[in-house]
C-alpha cells in the first residue's frame, strides 16, 4: 500500500497536469461574443478536473437555450483522450435524470468544419436539440447523482 506522501505527490501531479484543459472556440463561433463561449471558457477554468484521461468524454453544463424556436441543451465535448482529434466523428448518446429518459442511443456527429480539430487536453461546446417534454425533464435536474450520461459507439465517419 503507498505511503500517504506518494499519494499527495500523485495527486498533486494529476491535478497540474489537469489545469492544462483549453477551452476551444468552435470556428462558427470565432471573434463572436456568446453566453454560451463565456460559459465554455467559465467551466473549464474553474473545473479543469472534468473529463476522464486517456478518454473523450462529454458533460451537461446545467444550461438550455432557444434559437428558433427549437431547444437545446449545452454540453462540454472533452478531449482527454491523449491525441488530436481531427476527423468527424459520430457516438451514440444516452442521457437520463432520476430514471427519466431524455436521449436513448442518440446518435451525435461532430464535423471538424463545423466545430474544429480537438486539441488533447480541450474542450469545446456541444448544442444538442431538445424537445420541450425532454426540456421539462432537463430544466427539473437538481441532484447530481440522480443523473446518468453515457457516451458508447464512437466511430470515425471520415
Amino acid at each position: 500500500m503507498p505511503s500517504k506522501t506518494e499519494q499527495t505527490s500523485k495527486e498533486s501531479s494529476s491535478i497540474k497536469h489537469e489545469a492544462d484543459l483549453q477551452f476551444l472556440v468552435p470556428p462558427q463561433y470565432e471573434g463572436k461574443t456568446s453566453d454560451l463561449i463565456e460559459l465554455g471558457k467559465k467551466l473549464v477554468k474553474e473545473h479543469p478536473e472534468l473529463g476522464n484521461q486517456g478518454s473523450l468524454s462529454i458533460n451537461y453544463t446545467g444550461a438550455t437555450f432557444s434559437s428558433n424556436q427549437q431547444e437545446y441543451a449545452v454540453f462540454l465535448l472533452i478531449n482527454k483522450a491523449g491525441f488530436q482529434i481531427d476527423k468527424d466523428f459520430e457516438f451514440s448518446l444516452s442521457w437520463k435524470y432520476d430514471g427519466q429518459l431524455i436521449y436513448q442511443n442518440q446518435r451525435i456527429g461532430y464535423k471538424i468544419s463545423d466545430s474544429g480539430a480537438l486539441p488533447d487536453q480541450s474542450a469545446t461546446i456541444l448544442t444538442l436539440p431538445i424537445s420541450s417534454e425532454q426540456k421539462q425533464i432537463v430544466e427539473s435536474m437538481t441532484q447530481e447523482e440522480k443523473m446518468s450520461l453515457e457516451m458508447s459507439d464512437l466511430k470515425v465517419t471520415k
